[in-house]
């Protein structure tokens, strides 16, 4: 018995001095490995494209005051916390930046890093997330995976960080990071961390058409059954103009002026078939005591201004009262069994609780007048305040449509007025959308967005629980190239995505500008996204109104030329 003790006892010291310096030394081999860790792209070159064809105006702003001469990502120089430093390369807007870094010769890559600035009253933010990607060939390419921004979004900053991937381990020549760019994006450096040799594992390279952060299901333009048969939908404001002469009420529609959005007018203005089917209902964003309905800027509204814009759409002789009025005589003047059944569908604006909002009324008989600011109450209570101003809205809307009983009119759904997505006001406010989103549908409507061009969180909409969303190109008031509504349409076909046709009073007179909007006719058929595809008009007000009534054939040639556009016709 002792024997076999002290045998196993010897046995087991022999094992510990074996194998003790084998561990050590693996150790030191592992250490050693760590240490010889170096930044592989340190002094590369590297390409930076846009994904979709440069802006001309962006592209313009960023290289005169941010410019890359092609070197400063990769040149080992890190920025302070100040913007103006010279080690930052600024990218503006143009939805991505693909970053693509040669090696020179297969490596073994360990950790992918961008350095990155935000400093969110100037404009400058973290990208919530970035992809990273290897090749051996720079054409086909392995998805690495997604890593996520460590500091939220409501950080003012100045604040740095390097957003990483790390424990890669794969041999590959070239590297890909992809960065989301909804606004400024501010990088002093890429890094590339590992080992001048081949022992990584072996890439798998599966992948050679790219589309960042995209889902491939959604791809194609959106159709009128995935938004409650929404075909064609134009904007209408309502609200006080600072600059109306007493008495009037130009940001308002009577029943007369709707007729010409209800039906074609042939030019004797008598009604030959609908126009839209679709109104859109927005408020005017400033009010006349400061206030206002977008997410920043001015004082924010409270109830009492909620409360202004649905008195506005609720009366009889404007805005719904006069909407339903009018396609009740358009109908009668039609006179054709195939309109007999046509009912306007409606969409109304739900307008921001602002998170800066410390007083923004009793909403449900409590007595207590909601605070939604962020910073004093904080992000969930803010969240549970500003879902209780969103609930009353929409409960209000339906109650007041039901009081209304409309003949001629369909409630379909609602709209966010916001037209980015706040992150750095809240970094709880992709809950409240969803939430929002949830609530819709649970009565039965659809929810809908229109972003500004590649607005903050624009491929993000299906997640967030947006049924359709358009985006605006805005190239009818920007210096920019005609390739612009290109990158919009090739963009919102990838990610599911439709237009804004836009237009402002100035197409009517102006030639250069009428030309810009037909641009958007031309491209729409070019691209396939006419007769398919749903889409909304956004105009200057009464553009249209006025286009129908114009005696000058140019002016009028507008209201034709959307009509036949509606119809599946270019010209």
């Amino acid at each position: 018995m002792y024997k076999k003790r002290f045998l196993s006892w010897l046995m087991l010291v022999i094992f510990f001095v074996v194998i003790s310096p084998i561990q050590g030394n693996a150790q030191k081999d592992k250490q050693s490995h760590v240490k010889e860790l170096v930044n592989l792209a340190l002094g590369k070159s590297y390409r930076v494209n846009t994904v979709y064809p440069p802006d001309e105006f962006y592209t313009k702003v960023h290289e005169v005051n941010y410019p890359d001469s092609g070197g400063e990502l990769t040149d080992g120089q890190y920025g302070s916390l100040s913007f103006t430093d010279k080690a930052y390369v600024g990218y503006l807007h143009q939805a991505f930046r693909d970053i693509t870094v040669d090696l020179e010769s297969s490596v073994t890559v360990e950790e992918i890093a961008i350095s990155v600035l935000q400093n969110v009253p100037v404009g400058i933010h973290f990208p919530r997330e970035v992809e990273f990607y290897l090749s051996i060939d720079g054409e086909k390419w392995e998805f690495l995976g997604r890593e996520k921004s460590g500091i939220l979004p409501t950080e003012k900053g100045p604040i740095k960080q390097k957003i990483s991937k790390k424990g890669i381990h794969k041999i590959a020549r070239y590297v890909k990071i992809i960065v989301p760019v909804e606004g400024w994006l501010f990088a002093d450096e890429v890094e590339v961390w590992g080992t001048n040799s081949q022992v990584g594992d072996k890439l798998i390279p599966n992948i050679k058409n790219i589309l960042p952060f995209g889902d491939k299901r959604l791809k194609g333009y959106p159709k009128p059954q995935s938004v409650g048969g929404i075909k064609n939908a134009v904007l209408i404001y309502t609200g006080d103009w600072e600059y109306d002469k007493p008495g009037e009420n130009w940001i308002s529609f009577t029943k007369e002026d709707f007729k010409p959005y209800v039906a074609y007018l042939n030019k004797d203005l008598k009604p030959v078939d609908i126009m839209f089917d679709t109104f859109l209902f927005l408020p005017y964003g400033k009010l006349l005591d400061g206030a206002t309905f977008s997410p920043t800027g001015g004082k924010p509204s409270n109830k009492t201004h909620f409360e202004y814009f649905l008195n506005r759409l609720f009366r009889e002789d404007r805005e719904l009262g006069a909407l339903n009025e009018a396609v009740k005589e358009i109908k009668e003047e039609l006179n054709n069994e195939k309109y007999k059944n046509y009912k306007a569908k409606v969409i109304i604006a739900i307008p921001y609780p602002r998170t800066d909002q410390t007083n923004f009324g009793d909403v449900d008989g409590s007595g207590v007048s909601l605070n939604l600011n962020v910073s004093q109450i904080g992000e969930e209570q803010a969240l549970i305040n500003r879902q209780k101003v969103v609930k009353w809205f929409i409960d209000e809307v339906y109650n007041r449509w039901e009081k209304a009983e409309y003949t001629e009119l369909e409630l379909v759904g609602f709209y966010w007025y916001a037209e980015f997505i706040g992150y750095y006001l809240s970094s709880l406010e992709a809950e409240l959308i969803k939430w929002t989103s949830e609530y819709i549908h649970s009565k039965g409507g659809i929810f809908q967005w229109i972003p500004y061009y590649f607005a903050r969180g624009w491929y993000k909409w299906k997640e967030l629980g947006f049924d359709g969303v358009l985006m605006q190109p805005n190239y009818m008031w920007a210096e920019t190239g005609k390739d612009r509504l290109d990158t919009i349409l090739r963009a919102a076909y990838d990610y599911g995505m439709g237009i804004e046709m836009e237009m402002s009073d100035a197409v009517l007179t102006n030639e250069k500008m009428r030309e810009k909007y037909y641009l958007y006719i031309d491209k729409a058929f070019e691209y396939k996204y006419a007769r398919k595809a749903y889409t909304a008009f956004y105009q200057q007000v009464k553009t249209l109104l006025k286009a129908a009534m114009s005696s000058d054939p140019a002016a009028r040639e507008v209201y034709d030329r959307t009509y036949n556009f509606l119809k599946g016709k270019q010209y």
